[in-house]
């Protein structure tokens, strides 16, 4: 058994993954699976994005005991279907990764270090700092994986915060087995859902997307929209102890839901739920968190009190341009008016009218003016964006990266850059056992320590604590489209800030 580098930060870490139902379930966007049942002439294959049960894993701060048993399955069982999706994913031949999945999967069995199911941790009852002020509620984040992640590759929980890692059931996963839940209790046999490539996939009515850079994706950012207010929306009613709230683990295993309540003197909700929750996301998950935050959300769910936004090596190809901007609040304090004064996105949306919202044009919001300070109020959340370097590279990219910034922060710098970094570093495959470098494990650690800095609003002292540099780029050959290949100065994880 080989376990991950441990967790750095003050708190052993647990982990749960909850499963929650749709009711009915409801396709989402127009995609049909192309080998689906049925005969797609006819109109009778199946639809690609069928939202029926919503899955996250939530990491957290753990009350742990010499009977807890640390550690959680890497790779999301079964293996088989695990290699299945990687393949999908890569467009490599099972075969070839067939011994990588066997060695990390089933001969050695790498672990997450965290403790599975075990109680929360009363936030009261947390060792504290000398002169450090008790803390009545855990802080909650929300992360979205990006394109081939899971619920397992991101953990952010040590620092004493809830981190909720959707496992987006959309196709961009490399596997995922969800179920529909009946009336009755009982529930479907899982279907194993694969990386969707557009070989797997058809439209009706192809005039209809045309228009559309990335069709696939902009049906997958809707269907993305419901599992996260999905998932805030449950986790919200477990912690205030809804009656209605369905509501279980992944594998129907007990969990201490009285740790998940209310505090028995307060009567509050051991975690913030209500009030500066934190968006973050990675790549198509960065995207989903701008889009998120450029849009309305359904009348059908809470909306998201979200304080603050991290967002790493977002890819913004599928987002309409100009923008995203943030859903601001006029100077009248009218919400959603644009600078000419029409109407933004109505709240009044329905399931797939969330598609053609995130399809569309975003218009462009007002935007309160911020006084200075880093905890003056703002009609939207604070947003730090961490770069890899071969993302800023990317310079017509970046370039539109730095407008859709200016949006949010114009006056900060927000906008970091690590060197050597790449799209991958944000996520634990770099630090797996045997294959990892020291590189690898310091530029995962800057970025965890940036991110927690930044939610701890302390970022700038992180800063003085970490070597920074300017940004200089140089040529260093030609790629094979004819445009030249570009490379960062300096040593590997320094730290560039824009």
């Amino acid at each position: 058994m080989l376990f991950l580098p441990a967790i750095k930060g003050r708190y052993a870490v647990g982990v749960t993954t909850f499963v929650t139902p749709v009711h009915p379930p409801r396709p989402i966007g127009s995609v049909k699976l192309r080998n689906g049942s049925g005969n797609p002439s006819k109109g009778e294959s199946k639809p690609a994005l069928l939202l029926e049960e919503v899955a996250y894993t939530a990491y957290y701060p753990a009350d742990i005991s010499a009977k807890s048993k640390k550690g959680v399955d890497w790779f999301i069982r079964p293996i088989r279907e695990s290699l299945d999706g990687f393949a999908a994913f890569l467009g490599w031949p099972t075969w070839v990764l067939w011994p990588i999945v066997y060695l990390f999967g089933s001969f050695v069995k790498t672990k997450i270090p965290a403790y599975p199911n075990v109680p929360l941790l009363h936030p009261r009852s947390a060792e504290r700092k000398q002169g450090e002020a008790p803390v009545d509620k855990w802080p909650l984040v929300i992360f979205s994986h990006g394109l081939g992640g899971s619920r397992t590759a991101y953990r952010l929980a040590a620092s004493g915060r809830v981190v909720l890692a959707v496992e987006h059931r959309d196709g961009t996963g490399t596997v995922s087995m969800p179920r529909s839940w009946h009336v009755d209790g009982n529930k479907s046999e899982p279907r194993t859902i694969v990386y969707l490539r557009e070989s797997d996939i058809h439209w009706d009515d192809s005039d209809s997307i045309q228009s559309q850079p990335f069709p696939l994706r902009a049906e997958q950012l809707a269907f993305r929209h419901h599992e996260v207010y999905i998932t805030y929306n449950s986790f919200h009613k477990l912690l205030h102890k809804d009656p209605e709230v369905k509501i279980e683990t992944i594998d129907g295993k007990p969990f201490d839901k009285q740790s998940w309540g209310l505090d028995g003197s307060t009567g509050e909700p051991l975690v913030n739920c209500d009030t500066n929750v934190v968006l973050g996301g990675h790549s198509f998950g960065g995207c989903t968190v701008l889009s998120i935050l450029s849009t309305n959300p359904p009348a059908e769910y809470l909306p998201l009190p979200v304080e603050r936004a991290i967002v790493l090596d977002p890819w913004l190809e599928p987002l309409p341009a100009p923008g995203p901007v943030p859903v601001g609040k006029a100077k009248n304090g009218k919400q959603n008016m644009v600078e000419n004064g029409s109407e933004g996105p109505s709240p009044q949306t329905s399931v797939n009218e969330v598609v053609d919202s995130v399809k569309s044009t975003l218009e462009e919001n007002s935007i309160v003016e911020r006084s200075s300070g880093d905890d003056a109020v703002s009609p939207h959340p604070r947003m730090l964006v961490i770069n890899s370097e071969t993302f800023t590279v990317w310079k017509d990219h970046f370039a539109r990266l730095q407008e859709v910034v200016k949006g949010w922060e114009p006056e900060e710098k927000s906008i970091i850059t690590l060197v050597a970094s790449k799209h991958t570093s944000f996520s634990d495959f770099p630090i797996l056992p045997v294959f990892s470098t020291r590189t690898a494990h310091r530029i995962f650690n800057t970025i965890a320590n940036l991110s927690v800095s930044f939610l701890d609003r302390r970022l700038e002292e992180e800063l003085k604590l970490t070597k920074t540099i300017k940004k200089d780029i140089k040529i260093i050959g030609v790629k094979k489209d004819g445009k030249p290949k570009r490379k960062l100065i300096g040593t590997p994880g320094d730290v560039i800030v824009e």
